[in-house]
């Protein structure tokens, strides 16, 4: 009975890490991905990933109240590493508000069901593609990996988290911006070189109406940039994914 009751205690702890990486990450923590297949994906994994669980050091202990704040601390670790995987697409999105805006394109917006928000035209087109290769690369299931590692690096009830991780959080956040501008770089400096030309037009030929003629030339320059250099936005993303795996099993390494 005791064995079993130990092993029911591990299981829920497990549990409670896996939900909290499945509500949080990118792709499978969205609303599009149904409750049900969440549940039943977390279920599925925690039964399968406690058997794998070394023998710890010292008992579970029984009282609710110390199990409750070791599960909050265990959903805390899954929210982490969830919200760290999603800093790739906050720069995708970055990315495409700088596009919209330059373009025109910020005049109207989309609602992105994945994200719960209202995005311009761009930054859900990069969105998409972004999510795509994600899928296309097994991310979803590098993700799963992720969280399933995270057990060995940090075992359970071990959580405690280190001065680096604010460096390394405040590092992640300046990577998202400096990622999200390079991303977008291309059709902003083609837009701005096509803005001075406008305006050289605009003061040798005072006649051209250069609203009229500059909205729809400019968002034609980014429609049209945007798919020349569609094979650099991949290679980017590839990048930046495989920084992202990287820095959350490092992530680990600093909250135990």
């Amino acid at each position: 009975m005791l064995f079993e009751a130990e092993v029911f205690k591990v299981f829920v702890l497990v549990l409670t890490r896996i939900s909290g990486l499945l509500v949080s990450a990118p792709l499978l923590g969205s609303r599009n991905f149904p409750a049900r297949a969440k549940i039943g994906l977390a279920v599925l994994t925690a039964f399968l990933v406690t058997p794998t669980i070394e023998q710890l050091s010292a008992p579970l202990p029984d009282d609710f109240m110390t199990i409750g704040l070791m599960a909050g601390a265990e959903l805390a670790i899954g929210l982490l590493m969830g919200f760290f995987m999603t800093l790739v697409f906050a720069a995708v999105q970055i990315a495409g508000q700088v596009i919209d805006m330059l373009s025109g394109f910020a005049l109207m917006n989309v609602f992105n069901p994945a994200l719960e928000t209202q995005v311009p035209i761009f930054g859900f087109f990069l969105f998409i593609v972004a999510a795509l290769y994600l899928l296309a690369i097994d991310g979803h299931l590098l993700m799963i990996r992720a969280i399933v590692r995270s057990f060995a690096t940090m075992p359970l009830g071990e959580m405690a988290i280190r001065p680096e991780i604010l460096g390394e959080a405040s590092r992640w956040g300046t990577l998202m911006f400096a990622d999200g501008l390079l991303i977008a770089a291309p059709v902003a400096g083609a837009l701005l070189l096509a803005y001075v030309t406008m305006g050289l037009m605009g003061r040798v030929v005072p006649q051209i109406h250069l609203f009229v003629v500059g909205f729809p030339l400019t968002i034609a320059m980014a429609l049209l940039i945007t798919a020349l250099f569609i094979g650099v936005y991949v290679s980017l993303l590839d990048g930046m994914f495989h920084r992202m795996f990287q820095g959350v099993s490092g992530l680990m390494q600093g909250v135990t």
